[in-house]
């Protein structure tokens, strides 16, 4: 039977290891970093603080979108606190916040969430000055600027998007404005159109035929068939109302419509009503459309559209604006298929014939709690690696000990008997020839080195072990 030491020096061993693997593969591993980054476009002076919320998970890097219940918003502008917001992300680990600021937003806005009683982000975020009525880049701003073509002839033809953009296979509304030279509009000009990619409403084949009215205006309606489409008008006077000696008895352009591939269009009709709403439609399968309601206070609110197959071949959903909220107040509709408004389908759609000549923006990322929320990941891991370590070391230095007392042990006992078989008795009883001290010394070293090597060699490999376990506890 064996003793304690000699069963410790076998057990210990397995284990300090099982149980630091334990903690190194389990409390010590690194875990997904859950964190939230802000989105929004907040302007000095505005009313409302509206965030796109967007939750987070990473490890080793790679970021997946988190569903995060139950989160808490609140804010401070300018030291006074805002009306707080509570919700949740959905799959796509998209939420929006709205925060009310009666005064007006004033730096420094301070933003703060909570989830339980965990902190995943405390920051300033970054106010814009109100926003000049300039040039968008986004496709729909400029719905009053002309487009570009190649002009011939001494009539001029200005043409214009009603809304600024289009998206196939819709229909849209397109101006025409028949001036002379001068700027002066040319009442009832007889104009041409032909399109290529193109239908025109009420035309089933061949060029349209449509009257500018007494302001020299005209309008036709054009459902896009593919990306490109190219537009060819044709305009000339008409002979009754010529002046004698008039010149300039006609004119052409040619142009491209800005038809936006993969844009989502929002449908006029939808705003008419008495209770206006969003339809937004997509061509292309796309399970959710992005929305920022902005004008010239800057975004006002945003809203995630869950799109579904429609039975006509598209995917549709509807938003109902706020009671309070008319669409000429808002000015613009960003309608984008991803949170971040990145994509090349972005459109900027104007709510009312009248909306707001200021440009609206793309969201911007304000703040983003990700890198240190896996910084208390790593820190946490950290923690438990170090625990495990300490365990490994201890365990370490304990079987250290317990072999060197084993091998002491051992010495003396091995010692002992060949001082005992070396007094000249034999193994039957009868008395022997005594040993020489010089063959008892070289017995005696001979014997002692074996299970001094059988142990420094036992004592390297436990050691061995134990580095091993603690380099990989170590690993990132």
């Amino acid at each position: 039977m064996r003793s304690m030491p000699d069963a410790a020096t076998y057990v210990l061993p397995a284990l300090s290891i099982g149980l630091a693997a334990l903690v190194f593969l389990g409390p010590g591993a690194q875990r997904m970093a859950t964190g939230v980054r802000v989105w929004g476009a907040p302007v000095a002076g505005s009313e409302a603080l509206a965030l796109r919320v967007e939750g987070v998970r990473r490890l080793h890097g790679a970021d997946d979108p988190a569903a995060l219940p139950a989160i808490e918003v609140s804010a401070t502008s300018g030291g006074a606190p805002l009306a707080g917001w509570s919700g949740s992300t959905g799959k796509d680990g998209i939420g929006e916040a709205l925060l009310r600021a009666g005064g007006g937003l004033k730096a420094p806005v301070v933003v703060r969430i909570r989830r339980g009683g965990d902190a995943l982000l405390e920051q300033e975020v970054p106010l814009s000055p109100p926003l000049p009525a300039e040039a968008s880049a986004l496709p729909g701003a400029a719905h009053a600027s002309a487009l570009p073509g190649a002009a011939h002839g001494e009539l001029r033809l200005r043409v214009t998007v009603a809304r600024g953009a289009m998206a196939a296979p819709f229909p849209e509304p397109v101006r025409v404005a028949v001036e002379t030279e001068d700027g002066a509009p040319v009442p009832g000009a007889r104009v041409e159109a032909s399109a290529v990619g193109a239908e025109l409403r009420g035309q089933d084949s061949g060029p349209a035929q449509i009257t500018a009215d007494a302001r020299g205006a005209a309008e036709l309606t054009i459902r896009p068939l593919a990306h490109t489409v190219e537009l060819t008008l044709r305009a000339a006077r008409p002979g009754s109302a010529a002046p004698p000696g008039a010149r300039g008895a006609s004119g052409s352009w040619e142009g491209r419509l800005p038809v936006i591939p993969g844009a989502i269009w929002l449908d006029p009709a939808g705003l008419a009503g008495e209770r206006p709403e969003l339809r937004l439609t997509s061509p292309a399968p796309k399970p959710y459309a992005y929305v920022s309601i902005g004008g010239g206070h800057g975004r006002l609110f945003g809203a995630v559209v869950l799109l579904a197959a429609d039975g006509g071949g598209f995917f549709s959903g509807t938003l109902a604006l706020p009671d309070g909220q008319p669409p000429g107040a808002a000015g613009w509709a960003v309608v984008a298929s991803d949170p971040y408004e990145q994509g090349a389908g972005t459109v900027a759609w104007p709510l009312s014939p009248a909306a707001s000549p200021v440009a609206p923006r793309r969201v911007a990322l304000l703040a983003d709690g990700v890198p240190a929320a896996e910084a208390r990941e790593r820190a946490r891991a950290s923690r438990a690696r170090r625990a495990g370590l300490v365990v490994l070391g201890a365990a370490g230095a304990a079987e250290m000990l317990l072999l060197a007392l084993r091998a002491r042990t051992a010495r003396r006992r091995l010692a002992a008997h060949l001082a005992a078989a070396s007094g000249g008795e034999g193994e039957d009883g009868a008395d022997g020839a005594p040993l020489s001290r010089e063959d008892r010394g070289r017995l005696l070293a001979t014997v002692r080195a074996e299970p001094v090597l059988s142990v420094l060699a036992l004592a390297a490999l436990v050691g061995l072990s134990f580095a091993a376990v603690a380099a990989l506890a170590t690993f990132r």
